[in-house]
């Protein structure tokens, strides 16, 4: 493989590639990538590999119980869709709860918040660019991320179509990112002050009589006069101190809410969601929606229903499962286990075995060196991935995956697709070296049990393919419909007004929930002082580099802060928190606000997670630690 080239007639991507997606043959043939099985540190034939693992498994959920087996899955995983599912299929072969993922590091703000006002953590408000008039951006940058909420392909295309329609563009950052640098309109907040900023503009907009209506029409009266309590204390005046904003700023945002009603939308990005209050930012996100009339409607945002994950509703009088028993104080999201627990419950010696499919814990969780010590207490520790890194090096067994280009695949991702539908990609190369599917790995292990998946049918009756017909089994289109289309993919007519409908209790928003209210009864505002904040950068996938030039963290600085501390870009710093270090290289950029650093969280090379808390700082209510807006120092090294 030698090239990447954009498909100019695929309806979404229109030829669009991104920077990691350019880079896909440097990676594929990158000397990093993982080629064999390894057992112990020896490479060595599949059978052998597969067998020594089901032995340790079976003598583990014989004598510690199923539970004591693990498996937490990540972002690298995400878009392997027959992969994603064989991970749920597996934990159910297997008997165990112990089900970890990604979500509780950056996401789980989202999912708290969608259960508590529309009854599924899953619900997620898609963009509508060719409708919409009004983006809020807050704390996400598009350009990079392509999307947070809203896959977004070619996303400085989109906006720019947006603004061309009529549209404009608002971000709230504290950083003049490269979608600020698009945008109509930029607020240079303080990290943390999005609480108080949202709930001034929900204060605000209660006065006017078109979003007064709209929460009356699809809200219960009550709600409505609970909600109003909740924001009394935030006015503009609160607004503009916490923010640092100009209130003239701010009443220019709430004119354009006011002047575009029904036709808003917001996305909250890591910046927000990693915060201490990331879950208040997020409930006020979905008042703001129901309030200008912008959720669930034509002109605002859509949810789709989905076409292999299809949505319902929750069944009521299911009983919750149990949370980490080492960690009371903090319960399960979304029916998933807390990362910030993980270690706890190893070291209590309540997890054995722990399998990491496509992610990093040591560059994304807390206290990295808490779980490199933890590792020795484990029977096995199993890591399923694309490419080489230190967490292979700990791991007892490690069994290489396909990448992107080595297998077939649908668009998994659905209820934050831009398109309501679904595509089938088949493999471009067949499989280097000794790399297997995901499906085919776990699916071998379970195959050596007594529980094997896939109906028990043998393992070489199946492929890709095979697979991800099973997938699409149950949804709107017939497989060989969604095949034969290919890449271009099958379109699902978007709907509107199916959530509040059939989703929602009495078909209602709950905007109002207690436990939100009195959370904001206690919010305390931004930290102040010298505070840190998470980015993305194009080239990485989390701890995966796929682009660029060297492994090097690099710290964002402005030059009021640099000149302060006589640090000049390419020094050496270390940036310490109450709980750590790390050290990285000095990049000094007015596109910061004074009193900011920024450092790209899941480098391999700076591990953000040293700065971070699995103990103190933990929010009961989505059990994420906090790393954004978290109070840090700033030294040069060398000296």
């Amino acid at each position: 493989m030698l090239k990447v080239r954009g498909d100019i007639d695929h309806p979404i991507s229109r030829g669009y590639t991104c920077e990691k997606g350019r880079a896909l043959p440097q990676w594929h043939h990158g000397s990093t990538r993982l080629n064999a099985p390894r057992v112990r540190g020896a490479k060595v034939e599949w059978e052998e590999a597969l067998d020594d693992l089901a032995g340790i498994l079976s003598v583990v959920s014989s004598t510690d119980g199923a539970d004591a087996i693990a498996l937490y899955l990540a972002t690298g995983l995400a878009y392997d869709s027959a992969g994603q599912v064989s991970c749920g299929m597996w934990m159910g072969a297997v008997g165990s709860t112990s089900f970890y993922t990604a979500a509780t590091v950056d996401n789980a703000p989202v999912l708290v918040a969608a259960e508590q006002i529309a009854g599924h953590p899953m619900l997620n408000p898609v963009w509508e660019p060719q409708h919409s008039r009004l983006l809020l951006l807050v704390a996400t940058n598009p350009v990079v991320s392509h999307g947070y909420g809203t896959t977004l392909a070619d996303p400085v295309r989109r906006l720019r179509e947006n603004q061309a329609a009529g549209g404009r563009i608002w971000t709230i950052d504290p950083r003049r990112t490269e979608s600020a640098a698009l945008s109509d309109e930029h607020l240079s907040v303080r990290p943390g002050s999005d609480t108080i900023l949202f709930a001034a503009l929900v204060r605000e907009l209660l006065d006017d009589a078109q979003c007064r209506a709209a929460l009356e029409r699809t809200c219960l009266d009550d709600e409505v006069k609970r909600l109003e309590q909740a924001v009394l204390p935030f006015d503009l005046d609160a607004a503009a101190l916490a923010t640092g904003c100009e209130r003239s700023n701010l009443l220019r945002l709430v004119a354009d809410l006011r002047e575009r009603h029904g036709k808003v939308a917001i996305f909250c990005g890591t910046g927000s969601t990693m915060s201490l209050d990331g879950v208040l930012v997020e409930w006020l996100r979905w008042v703001l929606l129901v309030m200008t009339d912008s959720l669930d409607v034509l002109g605002g945002m859509r949810f789709n229903r989905g076409v292999v994950n299809q949505l319902s509703p929750s069944r009521p009088g299911t009983p919750p499962l149990d949370g980490p028993k080492s960690r009371p104080d903090i319960g399960r999201v979304a029916g998933q286990m807390p990362v910030a627990a993980l270690v706890d419950e190893i070291e209590a010696g309540r997890l054995k075995v722990l399998v990491i499919t496509g992610g990093n814990p040591l560059s994304a969780f807390p206290e990295p060196d808490r779980f490199r010590q933890a590792i020795a207490l484990l029977d096995a520790l199993v890591v399923i991935d694309v490419a080489e890194s230190e967490l292979c090096d700990l791991a007892t067994h490690v069994f290489p995956a396909t990448g992107q280009l080595e297998r077939a695949d649908l668009a998994l991702a659905e209820q934050v697709a831009f398109r309501s539908g679904m595509q089938y990609t088949a493999a471009v190369i067949e499989p280097v070296a000794e790399r297997r599917p995901v499906w085919w790995i776990l699916g071998s292990l379970a195959a050596r049990s007594e529980r094997p998946m896939f109906g028990g049918t043998p393992l070489d009756a199946h492929s890709d393919e095979t697979v991800l017909r099973g997938l699409l089994g149950h949804g709107p289109f017939p497989p060989d419909e969604v095949i034969e289309a290919g890449p271009h993919g099958v379109n699902l007519e978007p709907e509107y007004g199916w959530v509040r409908e059939r989703m929602t209790h009495d078909g209602c928003w709950s905007i109002a929930p207690a436990v939100f209210c009195e959370r904001l009864a206690q919010h305390r505002g931004p930290e102040l002082g010298l505070v840190l904040v998470p980015r993305r950068e194009s080239a990485w996938s989390n701890s995966v580099r796929f682009a660029g030039l060297g492994d090097e963290s690099v710290v964002l600085i402005h030059p009021e802060e640099a000149q302060v501390r006589q640090l000049v870009t390419g020094d050496w710093v270390a940036v310490s928190s109450a709980f750590g270090s790390l050290v990285a290289t000095v990049a000094v950029d007015d596109a910061i606000r004074p009193g900011v650093l920024s450092v790209t969280h899941g480098h391999p090379g700076s591990l953000t997670g040293t700065l971070t808390s699995s103990l103190e700082g933990v929010d009961p209510l989505t059990a994420m630690p906090r790393a954004s807006g978290l109070p840090v120092r700033i030294e040069k090294l060398g000296m």
